[in-house]
Parts: structure tokens; sequence; C-alpha cells
């Protein structure tokens, strides 16, 4: 049974907007609202995804929401979760979708109202494509869904929530924001720009010196489009997950880095067995992901 009345969505796109319309689907009957942005609250009513844009915070009147989703872009968590606390009514639980996790938390922290309950989270779910346009009731469905502990928040607040995220068909997984942020960018932050890397290659003006740009981009098959379909994704959301992540990511580069250079020189040396031992490797791991059904996040 959801125990909300009235939820505010920040941030109104894809995953915003599959939020609510999981809530109504979930069962949800109560209201739901949106805001930030000029376009997308409104763009959100019209397609019958909330009910009505929230004009609150606009007008610096406290809202009356018992549960304010922050699904925009990190800088835009952040900055609300600066410059609107003081207009939460006490006893609201505030949560947020934010990809990274660590500044996020800390700001909150630092800057929550008095009598406000906040649970830092993160649903793996989502796509290239952004939009409330996008959105999808079933965006969540068993979607890890990573809530951070360990930030001294009350026990039977957070199950409150707990149990609203997995009434929406998500699976949810207990960590703390620096494991999360350190599991993320090897899982998710790096296969985005590894990606947008290799999608480049092909790019206008990219002097491929082992291919005719041209010729590759026409043999171009499924492979191809598996590997490079993050590379879609824009840089308005990703900026932020680069700025607060950076240390987490960098390191997960490296890894790469080193992994393909080993490669490389394996392959230089016309060592296939190299080669061979890391398809092998691969495989395995694979396999284990699929049969567990993998998530890099550890319950503490």
């Amino acid at each position: 049974m959801i125990e909300f009345k009235h939820v505010c969505v920040v941030g109104c796109g894809l995953i915003g907007g599959s939020f609510a319309l999981a809530l109504r689907r979930a069962g949800f009957t109560g209201r739901i609202t949106a805001c930030g942005g000029s376009r997308s609250p409104r763009l959100a009513v019209e397609r019958g995804v909330v009910d009505a844009v929230e004009e609150a915070f606009d007008r610096g009147e406290v809202c009356e929401a018992d549960l304010i989703y922050l699904a925009a872009p990190i800088g835009g968590i952040i900055d609300f979760l600066r410059t609107r606390s003081e207009l939460l009514r006490p006893g609201a639980i505030v949560t947020d979708a934010g990809s990274a996790k660590l500044e996020i938390c800390r700001v909150a922290r630092e800057s929550g109202a008095k009598g406000v309950t906040f649970v830092g989270g993160h649903p793996m779910a989502g796509g290239e494509n952004t939009g409330v346009q996008y959105a999808r009731a079933d965006l969540f469905d068993r979607a890890n869904y990573a809530l951070m502990i360990g930030q001294g928040i009350d026990e039977a607040e957070f199950d409150r929530f707990k149990t609203l995220v997995e009434s929406i068909g998500a699976r949810v997984l207990l960590t703390s924001p620096e494991a999360h942020d350190a599991a993320v960018a090897l899982v998710s932050h790096m296969p985005q720009l590894v990606a947008s890397a290799l999608a480049s290659l092909l790019g206008p003006g990219r002097d491929v010196e082992v291919a005719d740009r041209e010729l590759a981009r026409a043999l171009a098959a499924t492979g191809w489009r598996d590997m490079t379909r993050l590379a879609g994704s824009a840089w308005s959301v990703w900026r932020d997950i680069c700025l607060t992540n950076q240390p987490n990511i960098s390191k997960a580069l490296g890894s790469l880095i080193a992994e393909l250079q080993s490669l490389k020189d394996a392959l230089d040396a016309r060592d296939f067995n190299r080669a061979r031992d890391l398809f092998a490797e691969a495989n395995r791991s694979a396999a284990e992901q699929r049969a567990a059904h993998y998530s890099p996040f550890e319950k503490l």
C-alpha cells in the first residue's frame, strides 16, 4: 500500500515521468505534480503523466507534497537541495535519482530542512533517450534500485520509501554512497564514455588510420550499433556525472586502458594465447552475471 498522498517530481523527464507512471500503475491515487524547467512540466501535464504543474517553489511557498522526487541532472538536484530545502513541509521525504551519490548526499545533509528526511537513491534504469515523451510505467520493472544507507536516516521513514520502490516493481539494493559511486563508475559511467569514444572514431573529421571511414560506416552492423547505442546520450546529463564522480571514473578508465594495452601488446607479439584467455575469462564473467542477475551493489 502506498502511504503518500502528494508526490512532486522535480525534473519530469524519462526517469521522473516513468516514476509518476509507475506510481499510477501501482495503485497510487493521490496527487502528482511536476516542476523544473519551463517545458517539461507542462508537457507532462498534457500527456497525462502528472496532474498539474507545481508552482509552490517558484512562488516561494511551502510545497505540500509529502514525497519530493528529484530526477533532474545532478547539478539541478544539488541546486534544489541548496536553495529549496526550506520550502519543504515537515514530515516530507525527499529522494533523488542521481547517478552519483556522494556529493548529493553530502549536500542533502548540510542543507536539509528540519523534519525532512532525505533518502539517496539511484534506479539502474533508463536509456539513451531523454524527455517525458519517452516515459513508461514499466521502466523500473525488475530493475535494481540502489538506496543509500549509513546516513543517519530514520528507519521508519526509510522503510516507507523502500516499500514504495518495491511497489513499482524495482529490486532494492542497499549500499553506501562511496561504494555506489565506485561501482557505477565501472558498470555505468565508463561504458557510456567508451561508447561515446568508440562512436566518435567514425565521426566527421576523424582520421581513422586502420580503415576508410565511409566504408567502415557502410559495413557497421549490429555489433557496432550495440556497442555504440549509448553514444546518443546527452552531455547535459553526463557533464554533472563526470564532475561529481571523476576520481572513480578515471580509475575505471585506467583499468580498462591497462587491459587494452596488455591485449594490444600481446597481439603485437602474436601471443594469441592472451586473447584466448581474455575471451575465456569474459565468457565466464558474463555467464556468472546472467545467472546471478548480477548487481554491483553489496548489501551492507
